[in-house]
């Protein structure tokens, strides 16, 4: 292995886990809330 691919290599899984842990949080924020549960009328039973 060369100095130059070694060198790549040292940059790109850094990035490639911060690109990673970047998406997975913006994809928890921008997710869809849960659907609300269905309202009981507490008289109509």
């Amino acid at each position: 292995m060369k100095r130059s691919h070694r060198r790549v290599h040292r940059l790109f899984w850094p990035v490639l886990a911060l690109l990673v842990g970047t998406g997975l949080a913006l994809a928890l924020i921008m997710r869809a809330p849960p659907p609300a549960p269905p309202t009981v009328v507490e008289g109509q039973r």
